[in-house]
């Protein structure tokens, strides 16, 4: 599943750089579009060189204004409102136990997968560069790149599914008659999203 990690990124680089033809042809992308405010490599959001979990200050800061501002994705623009060791102290708003707004009802809490639906979610997913396969066997789903080794999906709590080796999430999204139509994949805070075709 190490190969899938590095053709999803490529795949994803591709596309950002696509988009941003303007910039110069940096890897990653977001490095280009943040050298405006002094980034020189992955090292300016990362601890790592090679990007990924875990952040540095900087970075936890730009997960968090992700979050604040509901952003499917982070903004390296956001960058013109860091301060450098000043962060948001307002505290956060835990809702009381007693409180009538502290949880939805359960019908609509986010649960994990239950293994009768993962047949709903076997097939193909089309995304950016390549072809995900989606299998069934006994109470586990499985992913499989065109090519490349299957990796075990494992459910979580919240309703997603996550690829342990390369720190990935995916969630399968229905339409309003409960048909699976797409899967979103999240690595490393990036969403790259792909039909199903089969």
């Amino acid at each position: 599943m190490k190969s899938l990690k590095i053709t999803v990124a490529f795949g994803f680089a591709i596309a950002i750089i696509a988009a941003l033809a303007s910039e110069s042809l940096a890897f990653p992308p977001f490095v280009a579009k943040s050298r405006k405010f002094g980034a020189k490599d992955c090292t300016f959001c990362h601890v790592e060189p090679e990007g990924g979990p875990p952040w540095n200050d900087r970075g936890k800061w730009l997960i968090a204004e992700k979050e604040r501002r509901g952003a499917e994705a982070v903004d390296v623009e956001w960058l013109a409102e860091y301060k450098a060791g000043v962060q948001d102290k307002k505290p956060v708003e835990v809702p009381k136990a007693d409180d009538k707004q502290a949880a939805p009802p359960a019908a609509t809490q986010p649960g994990k997968p239950d293994p009768k639906t993962f047949d709903d979610y076997v097939g193909e997913y089309e995304l950016p560069i390549f072809t995900l396969v989606i299998t069934h066997e006994g109470d586990k789903l499985f992913g499989q790149p065109a090519g490349d080794s299957k990796e075990e999906l494992i459910p979580e709590s919240d309703g997603t599914f996550s690829v342990t080796n390369v720190g990935a999430k995916l969630k399968f999204v229905r339409d309003d008659k409960g048909k699976v139509i797409e899967l979103q994949i999240n690595l490393h805070g990036q969403e790259i999203k792909g039909k199903k075709t089969k």
